[in-house]
């Protein structure tokens, strides 16, 4: 969970776990005041460290978080504990699967139960354990992934009893298109889902993720789940300016080298130069994350100037044109491979991916540090 800071890595990420708070103030801010703002901390916080994110949104007041499996919900409750926070809700996406449960109840998880067999499951343990045990109750209003379909909820609507021995904190669904804000599946699944709800009179309901946030308020019912928007990046791929950017990646500039014209750059000799040129070879490559793919469409920023990348990118390093670079420029020693004139959300155009893929895999041999003031 904890990232490492050796202190001689040639490529640095920087976190600024303020502004994930700023932005998760954001989203709050969104709701009414009775509406309580998750926070989603799946995949180590979307790769940015969940423990170092969870700590700062909990001092900051988010109620409860969500991961994705067992081994993540088990991490994430140690970490809390060891910092003192012995009561805070974690949410398990993925339920309560076969042999988990005494893991689960062990260390206060709230499972997600997707399916009948994992509502028989955990309702067979409660009764065992003689606990009425939380969980969530997730219905597919659409995404055809998690959920209990329509012939399931159904049968459980005729069933009410089988849920005896659970506490059933919340009823949710999941959007399949909330960032395409004109889509009219999110009006088919907002319908489906209150009706579903309206069987659950009392229980509280969750659908909005980080693009249902921004849906309105229509989408949030008593809980929202964001997720890649506390991360600084709008869930359309687009930047809005409520959201701050929460994370910065520099890497060493391990060379500068003049070239002759008629030179040819990188492994293949894919890349000519048409002119005189001087090359900067920086130290990061496809084994931290920075994808091959981006040869000849990244660009980075140098002393604040913009300079492209060019040839193939190799498995350590990255090689950049700064023959237009001014020497002032030329001064700095590091190069900020994701900055304003090329975002993530740029970085993943040019990838044919999404910004969560690419936080999700960042800097495998990076020095992370982490920003924070109070709160």
């Amino acid at each position: 969970m904890t990232k490492r800071q050796s202190g001689y890595a040639d490529s640095t990420i920087t976190v600024n776990l303020d502004a994930i708070v700023a932005n998760w103030r954001f989203l709050d801010s969104l709701s009414a005041p009775s509406t309580k703002t998750a926070a989603m901390v799946k995949a180590n916080g979307y790769g940015l460290d969940s423990g170092a994110v969870a700590t700062a949104l909990a001092a900051a007041g988010c109620p409860l978080f969500f991961v994705a499996s067992l081994g993540e919900a088990i991490q994430l409750r140690r970490h809390f504990n060891k910092i003192g926070i012995n009561d805070m809700p974690i949410m398990v996406l993925h339920g309560a699967q076969i042999g988990q449960e005494d893991a689960l109840a062990a260390n206060q998880l709230v499972p997600v139960l997707n399916d009948l067999e994992q509502i028989s499951r955990w309702r067979l343990f409660a009764n065992k354990t003689g606990a009425t045990l939380p969980a969530l109750l997730h219905f597919d209003t659409g995404m055809t992934r998690l959920g209990l379909d329509a012939d399931q909820a159904d049968w459980l609507i005729q069933n009410r009893g089988t849920l005896d021995g659970l506490d059933i904190a919340y009823v949710m669904s999941h959007l399949v298109s909330g960032e395409l804000a004109d889509d009219p599946v999110n009006a088919r699944q907002l319908v489906s889902f209150n009706e579903l709800r309206s069987w659950f009179a009392g229980v509280p309901a969750s659908l909005a993720n980080s693009a249902g946030c921004l849906l309105g308020t229509d989408y949030h019912f008593q809980m929202t789940r964001p997720g890649i928007a506390l991360y600084g990046v709008h869930p359309l791929e687009t930047r809005i300016p409520d959201l701050q950017p929460v994370f910065n990646w520099q890497a060493r500039i391990l060379q500068i080298r003049k070239a002759a014209a008629g030179d040819r750059v990188g492994y293949g000799g894919t890349f000519e130069l048409q002119r005189q040129s001087r090359i900067a070879t920086i130290g990061v490559g496809y084994a931290d994350g920075y994808r091959r793919q981006l040869g000849g469409k990244a660009t980075v920023s140098i002393g604040g100037k913009t300079a492209p990348v060019i040839g193939r990118i190799s498995m350590d390093s990255i090689t950049v044109d700064v023959t237009d670079l001014d020497q002032n420029s030329l001064r700095a020693d590091h190069a900020s491979l994701i900055h304003d004139a090329y975002p993530i959300e740029a970085m993943a155009a040019d990838l044919g991916t999404i910004s969560y893929e690419i936080m999700t895999t960042l800097g495998q041999r990076a020095d992370w540090h982490y920003q924070s003031g109070s709160f």
